[in-house]
């Protein structure tokens, strides 16, 4: 089998999105990346004996000495056991005769209102000379300057909007012809049994190790003697391509000792190509990117569970600075107003603090847990 030639939705003739692939995406003669399923042709698979992780090898052209690196997935996951957390691709794009405001309204119907309206935020981004912030999700836009391409970038709190990443991958990949550039995949551990310690011990043990060398590790905060402020570890580095980040996640948000840990593995499109299967198989890519030190992962992740533990925590914290720091003002306060309602109303300022807003709920209700249950 011949390795499928690459076209982009311009040299295609596509025509403006409609919700549904175009015909230029049944073209046999047209692929974003080969299935991962075939390894017929000139396609292989290779296993990393010590980590275990898979790839998918594809010759680039004719040369076979010059040749992609597809990661796999790991075998029996849940595919989603972990969640996108960040997601950075590129296509080209011709901006010219009002296509940029096509594309835009193109992304408002694929990803929802909450990514409207398009603001310029008169500044670059990522190297591109101008960028748009997308609603208030947190996506960005950037546009220029770039080989006449265009950077659609999902944070962590704009993928918390995304309730089917199917649709998005046709788009982005069928129709736009779209690459990966950055994708992080997340995995909460609420009780903290997989801890950053443990993480450290299986850096120890080489889980991580292959063909006998070790990637690099760093560590973040106190691990001298360990304060309640939170701890990091990372495997690896991003300009490598490959990054596992392991922190405390609850301490980082402000609560002291709490034992909720975060595990994130970030991919990037460097000595390997990120296919677009991580979106609908996080589950499967995240453990992929080391089998024997991630097996553990298996139970499906809930988006909301932690969107909710995040802006619980987050509350906590911000109402314990208050009455550290406001606590007997207050006090002094309900003598003086004579009731709580007179204190309130005299105090109270409308609105949500930006770090405990969040555009997927509509009530501050709707994902702050009663005290007790964080």
């Amino acid at each position: 089998m011949n390795t499928p030639h690459l076209r982009t939705a311009e040299e295609t003739n596509a025509e403006p999105w409609n919700g549904s692939p175009p015909s230029a995406a049944t073209d046999p003669g047209t692929a974003s990346v080969p299935p991962t399923g075939n390894t017929g042709g000139k396609l292989w698979t290779h296993t990393d004996p010590d980590t275990g992780e898979r790839f998918l090898i594809r010759p680039k052209g004719h040369r076979l000495a010059e040749f992609d690196l597809i990661p796999l997935p790991a075998q029996g996951v849940h595919a989603y056991s972990a969640i996108t957390d960040y997601l950075n691709c590129t296509f080209r794009f011709d901006e010219s005769n009002g296509a940029l405001q096509r594309l835009f309204h193109e992304l408002f119907d694929l990803l929802g209102p909450k990514f409207a309206p398009a603001v310029d935020r008169k500044k670059t981004f990522h190297f591109y000379a101008r960028s748009f912030r997308l609603g208030d999700s947190g996506a960005i836009l950037g546009i220029g300057g770039q080989e006449s391409t265009v950077l659609v970038s999902l944070p962590g709190e704009a993928c918390t909007l995304v309730c089917d990443w199917a649709p998005i991958v046709q788009y982005f990949r069928d129709y736009r012809n779209a690459r990966i550039t950055r994708w992080d995949g997340a995995v909460d551990d609420y009780l903290g049994i997989h801890s950053v310690d443990s993480c450290l011990d299986l850096y120890k043990a080489n889980a991580f190790t292959t063909g006998g060398n070790r990637p690099k590790c760093s560590q973040k905060g106190n691990w001298f003697e360990p304060d309640g402020s939170g701890r990091s570890f990372y495997v690896g580095v991003r300009e490598n391509g490959k990054m596992l980040r392991v922190y405390e996640k609850g301490m980082e948000l402000g609560a002291r000792w709490h034992p909720w840990v975060r595990w994130e593995i970030e991919l990037h499109n460097k000595s390997r190509v990120v296919p677009w299967e991580v979106l609908l198989n996080p589950g499967g890519y995240f453990v992929g990117a080391y089998p024997r030190a991630l097996k553990w992962v298996q139970d499906e992740m809930s988006r909301i569970a932690t969107i909710q533990k995040q802006r619980t925590l987050t509350y906590l914290h911000l109402t314990g600075c208050l009455t550290h720091a406001y606590g007997r003002l207050v006090d002094m306060m309900l003598q003086v107003e004579g009731s709580a309602d007179a204190v309130v109303e005299r105090i109270r300022k409308p609105g949500i603090p930006k770090r405990l807003q969040h555009a997927f709920a509509q009530s501050p209700a709707d994902y702050i847990a009663p005290e007790g249950e964080s």
